[in-house]
């Protein structure tokens, strides 16, 4: 033990035995007074008491004032080292509590996240597993474990969110010389891809558009033209289609306007 600590317990038992006694005599001379109620003894015993543990608690506080302020540096920078180790794990809480707030998905729901897109399979408080959906909308049977810190930081894209069906999109790019017969080709097998359910899709997505207070988009296929340079011009097919089928009739959509040209 140092010569400092030794002072400072010499210093503490002073303190503890001046106030203690202090107290008691303050005690004592007001238990012997002759009070015109009862309360106002019971009430100077009580001040004389709580000013005691002040007077100690200040005089520990200026006592130990040194050893204090190293203890607390200490426990701040163990505070700061034990955030920093332990970042990531509290990232991945913090975005499954924001998954869980927000209700942005479940299990079952195919979502987009960053440049990866799949089917949730799983999903625990510090990871979500998704089953792997790849080119052309087919799923590839691998499985992508994402932490949930992604969640803090990047859009998550719910293609399934209580919907039957949804609006698809895809990109062709044909030369400035063939556009005109690829677009009317890309319009006919598009309407003929939805032709089936077409007129239910249109249901869905009024009652969607009016449950929400927006405007009701174009459900019928359409083309969307692009000029990509002097060349070439990108044509743009958007039409309706059930969820989960969007790779499977973006196929059948293309192999029938291929088709067209042989």
């Amino acid at each position: 033990m140092d010569a400092e600590t030794t002072r400072n317990l010499i210093a503490t038992g002073l303190l503890l035995a001046i106030v203690i006694g202090v107290r008691w005599i303050a005690v004592n001379y007001v238990r012997r007074q002759d009070w015109a109620s009862p309360q106002i003894g019971r009430r100077w015993i009580v001040q004389i008491r709580n000013a005691a543990f002040l007077l100690i608690a200040m005089g520990l506080v200026f006592i130990w004032a040194a050893e204090l302020r190293t203890a607390a540096i200490s426990l701040v920078a163990l505070g700061a080292a034990f955030v920093l180790a332990t970042k990531e794990l509290i990232m991945c809480v913090s975005g499954a509590l924001v998954r869980t707030s927000s209700r942005s998905f479940t299990i079952g729901d195919r979502i987009e996240v960053g440049s990866v897109r799949g089917v949730v399979i799983d999903h625990t408080l510090l990871a979500t597993t998704l089953l792997e959906v790849g080119a052309a909308h087919a799923r590839t049977g691998r499985t992508i474990t994402i932490p949930n810190s992604a969640f803090l930081n990047t859009a998550v894209i719910n293609e399934t969110l209580g919907h039957d069906y949804l609006l698809h999109a895809f990109t062709v790019t044909v030369s400035k010389a063939d556009w005109r017969t690829a677009e009317e080709d890309l319009l006919a097998a598009a309407r003929a891809a939805s032709s089936s359910y077409l007129d239910e899709a249109r249901e869905q997505m009024e009652r969607r558009a009016k449950l929400h207070s927006l405007d009701l988009p174009a459900v019928d296929p359409i083309v969307v033209v692009e000029s990509k340079g002097a060349a070439d011009v990108a044509l743009t097919v958007r039409f309706p289609t059930p969820v989960g089928r969007k790779g499977e009739l973006e196929q059948e959509i293309m192999r029938t306007w291929l088709g067209h040209g042989q």
